[in-house]
């Protein structure tokens, strides 16, 4: 007795497999920051050495800050652990990509709500103003400060709605991301003091 349908499903798994395969991602590929062709910075837990190495960064970050009121150390520090400054960070797992981790939906809502429509998730400049206006977003539907970057993260991570509910409550490893976005921020804002 054979059986015809098996073979076929075993055929499709691989294939599906194979496809997937050659489309993900790989996370040690060079990266390159966007359309203008910069690797990954050589020190990612520095952002003296960051806008030293990219001054451009610097220029599109305090624009960023003056537009929306955002603190610098906390947007940077949220691209920080969301990409790593990899312009073409993705999981995988989702549409997230580029250096904000920005998702389909949030990112076509920015380009809407700013007129900003050729903005680009792997272009630091575009990201950085999505970070602050973000954050912007999340001071007016939940109330948090600016100068709060846990809980900035958390509402950036869960969602307005999702930070309303709670639902970061039972995610020990997003407060623990949390914890390391508020302590890069700190570590961030003591290096803008020096090199301003």
């Amino acid at each position: 007795m054979t059986y015809p349908w098996a073979f076929r499903g075993l055929l499709m798994g691989v294939f599906a497999l194979v496809l997937v395969a050659c489309g993900s991602p790989r996370p040690t590929e060079i990266s390159y920051n966007g359309p203008t062709g910069e690797p990954q910075p050589r020190n990612v837990n520095d952002v003296c050495e960051i806008f030293a190495q990219y001054p451009h960064w610097r220029t599109a970050a305090e624009a960023s800050a003056r537009r929306w009121g955002t603190p610098i150390e906390v947007k940077m520090a949220i691209m920080w652990r969301e990409s790593h400054f990899r312009a073409n960070a993705s999981p995988g797992t989702s549409s997230a990509y580029g250096f904000a981790q920005a998702v389909n939906g949030t990112w076509d809502w920015y380009r809407d709500s700013t007129g900003r429509k050729s903005a680009r998730r792997d272009n630091f400049a575009d990201a950085s103003d999505f970070v602050g206006w973000y954050m912007d977003r999340t001071r007016q539907a939940n109330g948090l400060s600016f100068y709060d970057p846990y809980r900035q993260y958390l509402a950036y991570h869960e969602g307005h709605t999702g930070y309303k509910r709670g639902s970061y409550a039972a995610k020990p490893r997003l407060l623990s991301a949390a914890q390391e976005v508020q302590t890069m921020a700190a570590k961030f804002r003591g290096q803008l003091a020096r090199c301003s």
